[in-house]
């Protein structure tokens, strides 16, 4: 007989997912926030001086004691609230952290210059972490072990005691409970009982602030993202921003400004990424007319390439200043990933009489 996941101890809560985005999202604006303060300030020494004998208290150790904070509130109180307040302390705790990571990996200290690449790849890594959960979870609420399920219900039971249910939080998890394809349980009786009479909160209301962000939101995807002509500004802005890096750095090797250039490895990595995005962005471009499906998956691969490693490399290049063209490059990945959502609902209707180009 297989083991499941419960024999092991661990479970995913529903949460799961979301509080690490949570955590990243929090940290990723600490790290933000963080340095443009001491740009602005002149990076102050908090605590004292620079001097011999001078006491400097780096952030670096706030960050640790936020980290433990964080991690406290989730030992010490249970339910979600506990853990979306230990997100929010973690996240901070980890931006003030891992800022300061060149003072651990270099003599340079905290102006070390890849450090921001570092800086760059560590949240890469939380965010693939946080999409690969967010994936199990949504196998696991349909092909979990009815134990996992069991676990999962009780979780979700325990919330309700202590903050009541909306009556969606008790429909899904009375469906997951009973969809297990198997046989009910005196533990699943009991679960399922138990959801039924716990106090009912209702869906917390929109706050003005709600209402705009929603119509912002629903605006981006209706008139941005759901708009045919995006893909063509997604497709020439992922082109553009390939070729600029190369057309940059050309210049400056042809006027001289790279020979002082110490980080050639970040240069050399740079240029290949961009390169890469430069050719599938291309393909993808041409594409536009033959084969949409085509086309938006190599634009959306020329974008990964950039995100996922060059980006990295022009962190290391431009310090900082390179989080503009991120923005840029998340906000082009947001409209192909709509448009790609968009066709993948009008599809799937047709079950699988279209043709796999899609063209219809």
């Amino acid at each position: 007989m297989s083991r499941t996941p419960v024999t092991h101890g661990f479970l995913r809560t529903a949460s799961a997912a979301a509080h690490l985005r949570l955590f990243v999202l929090v940290g990723v604006l600490t790290v933000l926030v963080t340095r443009a303060f001491l740009s602005l300030a002149d990076y102050p020494k908090l605590g004292g001086g620079a001097g011999k004998g001078g006491l400097h208290i780096a952030h670096m150790l706030w960050g640790g004691l936020l980290m433990l904070a964080g991690l406290l509130v989730m030992l010490v109180f249970t339910g979600v609230a506990s853990r979306q307040r230990g997100a929010v302390i973690g996240g901070v705790g980890f931006g003030l952290f891992i800022d300061e990571v060149g003072k651990l990996v270099s003599v340079d200290g905290y102006f070390y210059r890849p450090a921001a690449g570092i800086i760059y790849l560590t949240f890469v890594a939380l965010t693939g972490l946080a999409w690969w959960v967010t994936r199990r979870g949504r196998s696991d609420r349909e092909a979990a072990p009815a134990a996992t399920r069991s676990a999962a219900a009780a979780d979700t039971a325990l919330h309700g005691v202590l903050r009541g249910l909306t009556p969606q939080e008790r429909d899904e998890a009375l469906r997951r409970l009973r969809d297990t394809g198997a046989p009910a349980t005196e533990l699943d009786a009991a679960l399922a009982a138990l959801l039924e009479v716990v106090p009912e909160r209702p869906a917390r209301g929109f706050r003005p602030h709600h209402h705009a962000a929603q119509r912002v939101r629903t605006w981006l995807t209706v008139r941005v993202s759901g708009n045919r002509g995006s893909v063509h500004i997604a497709a020439w802005g992922a082109t553009l921003q390939a070729a600029l890096l190369l057309v940059a750095i050309a210049a400056d090797g042809l006027t001289g400004n790279l020979a002082a250039e110490t980080q050639w490895t970040a240069i050399t990595g740079a240029l290949a990424c961009s390169l890469t995005s430069l050719v599938l962005s291309v393909r993808g471009t041409a594409l536009l007319r033959r084969d949409r499906n085509a086309a938006l998956h190599n634009l959306r691969a020329a974008l990964l390439v950039d995100l996922l490693l060059g980006q990295a490399f022009k962190f290391m290049i431009n310090q900082f200043s390179a989080v503009a063209g991120w923005l840029i490059s998340l906000a082009l990945l947001h409209v192909l990933s709509a448009q790609m959502g968009r066709r993948q609902v009008q599809r799937a209707p047709a079950g699988h009489g279209m043709s796999e180009n899609g063209t219809g």
